[in-house]
C-alpha cells in the first residue's frame, strides 16, 4: 500500500506544492518531530532527520524482491538522496509493521505526515533550509524538534483548511532604506 501511494505521487507538481505550502510545512515539521523522537529512542541522532527508522528498529526487516525492485525503479529519478532514503524507509516501515506486532506504542508512526506531504505536492530540496516549493523551514536540532508541540490531526480536511486560510504575503528587508 505504501509503495502504491508513492507511485501515485506527481513528484513534479510545483503548482500543488505552492497551493499546499502551509500544510506541507506543517506536515514536514510533524515528520521532523516524529523522526526526532525515534532518533532519540534508538540512538540515531547522527542520522536524523532523514533516515531509515525501520532499519534502526529491526535491521532484519526485508522487502519482498518484487516490491524492492519496483521501489528502486521509482526512486531512480528522484532526488535529493534524503528523499529516496525516506521513501525506502516508509516502505520498509510498512513491512516492519506487518512483520512485528510489538512496536513501541509510545512513539507515533514516523512516516504518515511525510507521505501526506509528498502527496500534497511532491518532494523537497535540501539546502541550509528545507525548501518545500513555496515555503522554507529550518531543520533545527533533534532536541528542538522532539520537544515541538505535535499536530494532532493529519486529516485532509484540516490540511485543506490550513491551505485555504487566504493568501500569505512574505516580506523581506533588503536594505536599511
Amino acid at each position: 500500500m505504501t509503495l502504491a501511494r508513492l507511485k501515485a505521487i506527481d513528484w513534479t507538481d510545483e503548482a500543488g506544492a505552492f497551493a499546499h505550502a502551509q500544510s506541507r510545512a506543517l506536515l514536514m515539521r510533524e515528520y521532523l518531530r516524529r523522526a526526532a523522537l525515534w532518533a532519540k529512542a534508538y540512538d540515531a541522532k547522527e542520522a536524523w532527520p532523514f533516515f531509515d527508522i525501520a532499519g534502526r528498529v529491526d535491521a532484519e526487516v526485508t522487502l519482498p524482491v518484487d516490491i524492492a525492485g519496483e521501489l528502486e525503479e521509482l526512486l531512480e529519478e528522484l532526488g535529493p538522496s534524503s528523499l529516496r532514503t525516506t521513501c525506502r524507509g516508509a516502505v520498509r516501515w510498512a513491512a516492519l509493521r506487518e512483520a512485528r506486532s510489538n512496536l513501541p506504542t509510545d512513539l507515533p508512526d514516523p512516516y504518515t505526515p511525510l507521505l501526506a506531504m509528498y502527496e500534497r505536492g511532491g518532494g523537497y530540496y535540501l539546502h541550509e533550509y528545507l525548501d518545500l516549493n513555496g515555503v522554507m523551514i529550518p531543520l533545527g536540532s533533534v532536541e528542538s524538534n522532539a520537544s515541538a508541540a505535535p499536530f494532532l490531526t493529519l486529516a485532509p480536511a484540516a490540511l485543506d483548511a490550513l491551505d485555504s486560510e487566504g493568501d500569505v504575503t512574505y516580506d523581506a528587508k533588503i536594505s536599511d532604506g
